[in-house]
């Protein structure tokens, strides 16, 4: 697997597994939305900085995706775990930089089907929590 493949899975798939750790160590599948801006994935927190997955990421513990249709991990978390995974790391993107508006209206165009949950991944705090995904 290579970062390509990362870039694809999050591009083509509704839902992704972001694997992260607990502070035991342990990992843990999570599932959330993503988008592909000219080949450049990025994520956001949709319940801001408080949602756990996030503050991992941010606290600078290990990250991955699990390879596979992440949908996995909405309904059994311990299975998304056995997919193959892909380490990556983040950069987190300021609210004021020029790519934020463009992250919303692919948000807005890839889940059009889920508009509350859009107007969730719009917020104040949602774009404050807006990570750019980049190869290890």
């Amino acid at each position: 697997m290579s970062f390509d493949d990362v870039v694809d899975l999050l591009d083509r798939t509704h839902v992704v597994a972001i694997v992260t750790t607990r502070a035991s160590g342990e990992p843990i599948a999570t599932p959330i939305w993503s988008v592909v801006l000219d080949g450049v994935p990025y994520l956001r927190s949709a319940y801001g900085p408080g949602s756990w997955w996030y503050r991992h990421v941010r606290s600078g513990r290990p990250v991955a995706f699990a390879m596979g249709d992440g949908k996995i991990s909405e309904r059994d978390r311990p299975a998304a775990l056995d997919l193959p995974r892909e380490p990556v790391t983040t950069t987190y993107v300021p609210v004021d930089d020029a790519v934020q508006s463009a992250i919303s209206e692919e948000l807005r165009r890839k889940y059009a089907a889920e508009p509350s949950s859009v107007r969730e991944m719009l917020s104040e705090d949602a774009l404050a929590c807006t990570l750019r995904v980049e190869p290890v």
